[in-house]
């Protein structure tokens, strides 16, 4: 224990301020917070990700000049995929300073429901939601099976090594839904 202090106390002194969880640290570089910027936080988690597990994201830039990270997947057996990273300002104040942001990473499955599979498609996706804290699944306006998870920036911030977690949880999650999905439009 007297150890585990003094190599608190030099990181102290000598001003190496990081994020720690279960012994591994980080860079507060690597730390997302809720005072920054939408693309701010979209650029930590882009480089933080690229570095960390060699995942190199796609800019898109949508009509409001909003930066999403998309992230094209492999399938196998499922069809490729992607999976978009947005950080979005959640709550504001009434002079309408951000007080609360959150993470979204969303598979976008590229699988089109026909309108008389529909039922049958989200009879699959309710079952698997039942079984998964980490998504959300819907039919979107256009047809297609869309799953999110939504992560919630607290005011001490939010390491980009949870982004990544979403990312990998998601992927895991249409891994073990597209069986499923694949039944219901049989």
């Amino acid at each position: 224990m007297r150890n585990a202090w003094s190599i608190v106390w030099v990181a102290l002194v000598v001003g190496l301020w990081t994020t720690c969880v279960g012994g591994v640290c980080w860079a507060d570089g690597d730390v997302l917070t809720v005072t920054q910027d939408e693309s701010s936080m979209e650029r930590v988690i882009e480089q933080y990700l690229k570095e960390a597990h060699q995942l190199t994201a796609r800019e898109k830039v949508l009509e409001n000049d909003d930066l999403v990270l998309v992230y094209d997947m492999k399938g196998d057996p499922a069809p490729n995929y992607a999976i978009t990273v947005d950080t979005q300002s959640v709550h504001k104040t009434e002079s309408g300073r951000v007080v609360e942001r959150a993470v979204t990473a969303q598979v976008f499955t590229g699988i089109k429901v026909p309108a008389e599979k529909s039922a049958a498609v989200m009879k699959a996706i309710n079952e698997a939601s039942r079984d998964s804290w980490f998504f959300a699944g819907y039919i979107d306006d256009d047809g297609e099976v869309v799953i999110q998870w939504n992560v919630n920036v607290m005011s001490q911030g939010l390491h980009a090594e949870y982004v990544f977690d979403m990312v990998a949880r998601m992927d895991k999650s249409w891994a073990k839904l597209w069986p499923m999905i694949t039944a219901a439009l049989q």
